[in-house]
C-alpha cells in the first residue's frame, strides 16, 4: 500500500480522513484552515494574546466535532458557526475585561506587502491599519455581519442563519457599517 500525500488531497478528502482518526489528515487538516480562522479573528477582535486562544479553541471544536458534520460541502459554513461561537462565549466570559472589545492603547499588527514601492507601502499600511481601527470600532454585531459579508463572502441569508438573525437586521447592520466605515474613512479614500 502506497503511503498518502496528505498535503496533495482535497479538503473533501482530509475531511474523510480526519472523521475516520487519521492522525496526519487532522494535522494537514488544521495546517490548512488555521490561517483562516486566526485571520477572522484578526478582524473581528483587537490584536492581543485572545486571538490565537480564540484560534486554537476553534480548531479544537472543529476537530472534536467533525464527526457532527453532515455534509462535507459546507465544511466552511460549519466551521465559521463554531468560530462565531467561540466568539460569542470569550464575549461572555470576558464581559467584565473590555481588551476583547477595545481598541484604546493597542498597536494594530500588519502583514507586510512587498509587492509596493516603499512609498505606496507606507500608505497602504497607513490605510490598512485605519480601515481595521474602523472596523474594530463598530458594534460587535455590526462588525460580525460586516466581516462575515466583506472579508468571508457570506450572503445576507447565510450571515442570517449563522448568526440566528432575521434577514432584514442583517442587511441593517451591513448597511449601518458600511454607512459608518465610508464616514469614518472619508478623509482616506
Amino acid at each position: 500500500m502506497s503511503k498518502l500525500n496528505y498535503k496533495k488531497l482535497s479538503l473533501s478528502d482530509l475531511i474523510l480522513y480526519t472523521k475516520q482518526s487519521d492522525l496526519k489528515a487532522t494535522a494537514e487538516l488544521i495546517r490548512r484552515i488555521q490561517k483562516d480562522i486566526y485571520t477572522f479573528f484578526c478582524h473581528l477582535c483587537p490584536p492581543n494574546d485572545s486571538i490565537s486562544d480564540l484560534t486554537q479553541e476553534t480548531l479544537i471544536k472543529i476537530i472534536q466535532n467533525i464527526d457532527k458534520l453532515k455534509h462535507i460541502e459546507q465544511f466552511k459554513k460549519w466551521a465559521n458557526r463554531i468560530a462565531i461561537n467561540v466568539f460569542y462565549d470569550a464575549l461572555r466570559k470576558h464581559k467584565k475585561n473590555t481588551d476583547i472589545i477595545n481598541n484604546e492603547n493597542s498597536n494594530l499588527s500588519i502583514i507586510p506587502d512587498n509587492k509596493n514601492l516603499p512609498f505606496d507601502n507606507y500608505h497602504c499600511k497607513e490605510l490598512e491599519c485605519k480601515i481595521k481601527a474602523c472596523i474594530i470600532n463598530l458594534p460587535i454585531n455590526s462588525r460580525l455581519a460586516i466581516i462575515l459579508r466583506e472579508l468571508e463572502g457570506l450572503s445576507y441569508e447565510e450571515i442570517a442563519k449563522l448568526t440566528n438573525t432575521n434577514l432584514g437586521t442583517v442587511k441593517s447592520r451591513i448597511s449601518r457599517a458600511r454607512e459608518k466605515l465610508q464616514i469614518d474613512l472619508a478623509n482616506y479614500l
